[in-house]
């Protein structure tokens, strides 16, 4: 998760240009990390319950992301030792770029490809 956050932070720091990379990251990674996790959820309930989450409580895990996002980075000041070690995936800047890239590809696809298959899976 270091690497995820180091390489995060600088695609808002150098590529963006973001005043606040740190809290756009905590900010980022939190959304992304919900929005994942409630698209799992509703699959689960869906599958195994016939239950789908109301839009409310996917939100909610979101917003709950966002929060511990900023216990465990900001408050603790993991973000900036993080910063300070620029961890890499097995000693590979490349390397580390394509899995951050795949990562995020991967979190960011939930949002359209989880709608989908809910839909799906609710037929």
């Amino acid at each position: 998760m270091d690497v995820i956050y180091y390489y995060c932070f600088l695609f808002y720091k150098k590529i963006l240009k973001d005043d606040e990379p740190h809290a756009t990251t905590v900010w980022a990674l939190g959304f992304l990390h919900g929005f994942f996790l409630s698209t799992i959820i509703n699959l689960f309930f869906i599958s195994f319950f016939h239950f789908k989450l109301e839009k409310w409580q996917l939100i909610g895990s979101g917003i709950l992301f966002i929060l511990l996002n900023v216990l465990y980075f900001k408050n603790s000041n993991k973000s900036k030792k993080i910063v300070k070690k620029r961890p890499v995936f097995f000693g590979s800047h490349q390397l580390s770029i394509i899995l951050s890239s795949i990562y995020f590809f991967i979190l960011i696809s939930s949002l359209f490809w989880g709608p989908i298959l809910t839909k799906y899976i609710l037929k």
